[in-house]
C-alpha cells in the first residue's frame, strides 16, 4: 500500500502531460514489478521484503479489492456526476448499458464461439461461459476518457453520457455476469429475466432507500464536516455490504442510486462549507483506490499469467471483435438515442463508440 501510495504519486508528478491515462502508466508499472519479481534476479533482504510486498498484492483475496475499493471508485463517480444533465442523458446512457450490453455480449460470445468452432481455441467453453466472458468484456471504464473530454473542453453532455453508461453498465455487466453464474451451479432457480430484475431493481431501491434515511440524518447536521463525511463513508459502505451480503442484489446499481441521491438530490441537505470539502475527500479516496486497485491489477498479470503466442493472438481478435460488436451496436441504438433527452450527434456517438 505505501509502495502504491509512493508510485501513484510519483506518476502522477512526472506524467501530467503525458498521452497515456494515469491508470494504464499505473497498470504497465504494475505489470514491470511483477516481472521484475518474477525474474528474480536479484537477491538481498530488500528485495526480500520487495518481493514479499508483490507477493502480497498478487494473492490479495479478490473479495477485499472488491468490498474495500469498489465501493469508493462506483459512489465517487455517482456522487460528482451532474444531476440535471444526467437526468437529459440518463435515458440514452440505460439505452447503451442494458440492451446495448445484452447486444454487445451475446455478440462477443457467438464470436468467441465462432473460434471454438475453427477448432483453434476454446475447447473446452460452452454458451453460458461466452456469454459470463461478454458480459466481463462488454462493460466500459471510461475515467481516462471523461478526463481527456474534460481537458478539450468537450460538452458536458457527451462526458455525462458516457460516464452514465459506465456506471449503469457496471451494475448491468456484473448482473448478468452472477445471473448466469447462479445458473451455472445450480444456485439460481426461475426464470434468468425475473433474477435479472430483482438484483437490479434491488439494488437501485435499496440504494435510494438507504439514501433517503441518511439525509433525513444530515438535514438535522449543521456544519460539521466530520459527522457529514463521516456518514456518507458509513452510507457507501452499508449500502454495498447490505446489497452484495444481505439481500444479493446488485451493490453496484445500489451505490449508482445512492450516489445520485446524496450528490444531486442531497447537496443542498450537506452544509455549504462542507460541500466542498466532501468532493475533495471523494477525489483524494478515488486517487487512492486507483493507485492501489490498477497495480495489483498489473502485478497479478505479470506474476500468475502464462503468456504464449496463441494467448497474443486470441487477445488481438477479442480486443477487434469487442470493437466491431460495440460499433454494430452503436449503429442499431443511434437512430433511437438521436431522439432522446439531448440526442446524439455522429460525432459523439463515433466518440462514444
Amino acid at each position: 500500500i505505501i509502495l502504491a501510495l509512493m508510485i501513484g504519486a510519483l506518476v502522477r508528478y512526472f506524467f501530467q502531460k503525458s498521452v497515456l491515462p494515469f491508470t494504464v502508466i499505473l497498470l504497465l508499472i504494475g505489470i514491470g514489478l511483477g516481472a521484475f519479481s518474477r525474474l528474480d534476479i536479484l537477491a538481498g533482504s530488500f528485495t526480500e521484503i520487495f518481493n514479499g510486498s508483490l507477493q502480497w498484492a498478487s494473492d490479495i483475496d479478490p473479495h477485499l479489492l472488491l468490498f474495500v475499493f469498489l465501493p469508493i471508485l462506483i459512489f465517487e463517480a455517482a456522487f460528482n456526476m451532474d444531476l440535471h444533465t444526467f437526468k437529459k442523458t440518463g435515458v440514452n446512457s440505460a439505452i447503451l448499458a442494458i440492451p446495448g450490453i445484452v447486444f454487445a455480449l451475446i455478440l462477443t460470445g457467438a464470436m468467441v464461439m465462432g473460434v471454438k468452432a475453427t477448432g483453434y481455441a476454446f475447447s473446452e467453453w460452452n454458451w453460458e461461459i461466452a456469454f459470463m466472458f461478454g458480459a466481463v468484456i462488454s462493460a466500459t471504464d471510461p475515467v481516462a476518457v471523461v478526463a481527456v473530454l474534460k481537458e478539450l473542453g468537450a460538452s458536458k453532455k457527451l462526458g455525462t453520457l458516457i460516464e452514465g453508461e459506465s456506471l449503469l453498465n457496471d451494475g448491468t455487466s456484473l448482473v448478468i455476469f452472477m445471473v448466469i453464474v447462479a445458473m451455472l451451479t445450480g444456485e439460481g432457480g426461475g426464470n434468468m429475466l425475473v433474477q435479472f430484475l430483482f438484483v437490479a431493481g434491488g439494488g437501485t431501491i435499496l440504494g435510494i432507500v438507504i439514501g433517503w434515511i441518511f439525509l433525513r440524518w444530515l438535514k438535522n447536521v449543521f456544519r460539521d464536516a466530520l459527522i457529514e463525511i463521516s456518514a456518507v463513508i458509513a452510507a457507501a459502505y452499508l449500502t454495498f455490504y447490505l446489497a452484495e451480503y444481505i439481500f444479493h442484489v446488485s451493490g453496484v446499481l445500489a451505490l449508482v442510486s445512492l450516489g445520485l441521491m446524496i450528490g444531486g438530490f442531497g447537496k443542498s441537505m450537506i452544509s455549504p462549507n462542507v460541500e466542498h470539502f466532501m468532493e475533495e475527500f471523494w477525489e483524494l479516496a478515488g486517487f487512492i483506490a486507483n493507485c492501489i486497485i490498477f497495480l495489483i491489477v498489473g502485478i497479478i498479470i505479470a506474476t500468475k499469467t502464462v503468456f504464449t503466442l496463441k494467448g497474443f493472438i486470441l487477445l488481438g481478435l477479442v480486443y477487434l471483435g469487442i470493437h466491431i460488436s460495440r460499433g454494430l451496436m452503436m449503429v442499431i441504438f443511434y437512430p433511437l438515442m438521436k431522439r432522446i433527452g439531448y440526442g446524439i450527434t455522429p460525432n459523439e456517438a463515433t466518440v462514444v463508440w
